[in-house]
């Protein structure tokens, strides 16, 4: 069974994962109520090819890797994405989003040779800490601001969001609460141990 969050439980965890940067995207979805099911060896994909199904995994499980709770491929972020993409999404948005997927891959094949997917894990960390460069590179350039997003940055957001707003990113990587107690201005993070979820 598909648990589906509400609108307002998506936007809650979404600004406390983005630190209230959403997209309009995003928004879009929470509204809709976005899920995928927890079984995807049927699922017909939308919009994305395979290879960027792959590559968005491949990222997904860089960015947020299994450890004592599920990371983020393994609760099937990548196919949350392609219901983004292709319910949510404008399709001038589509179209650049799949378009800029594309580039990166024929990027990292040309660069490195294979796909992302079939790299060592110590130049998966490479292309990962190029990217993030390239982010601050342009974060400090002031000259453009009417560029698109950075690919890699559009697909950090979209992975985070569906992690933080999945049933294990919400439940069990972050800690909930449906009955808080009494506020306490100022606690150690060492004595809370983590995030809460909202």
């Amino acid at each position: 069974m598909v648990k589906s969050l509400n609108r307002r439980e998506i936007l809650e965890r979404m600004a406390v994962v983005s630190g209230g940067a959403i997209s309009l995207t995003v928004l879009s979805a929470c509204e809709g109520g976005a899920s995928v099911p927890k079984d995807t060896k049927n699922i017909k994909l939308k919009v994305l090819s395979r290879e960027n199904l792959d590559l968005i995994a491949d990222f997904a499980d860089m960015i947020i890797p299994d450890t004592d709770t599920l990371g983020a491929k393994s609760v099937n972020v990548h196919y949350f994405i392609d219901e983004l993409a292709a319910n949510w999404m404008t399709k001038v948005e589509r179209d650049c989003f799949i378009e800029r997927i594309n580039s990166l891959d024929r990027s990292i094949k040309t660069k490195h040779g294979n796909t992302f997917s079939f790299l060592s894990r110590d130049k998966k960390i490479a292309i990962l800490d190029s990217l993030g460069l390239e982010i601050a590179k342009i974060s400090s350039d002031n000259t453009n601001k009417n560029r698109p997003k950075h690919i890699y940055l559009e697909l950090r957001e979209l992975i985070i969001f569906s992690y933080y707003t999945s049933e294990v990113g919400a439940s069990e990587e972050l800690l909930y609460d449906p009955m808080p107690g009494n506020y306490k201005g100022c606690v150690a993070f060492s004595d809370v141990g983590k995030t809460w979820s909202i």
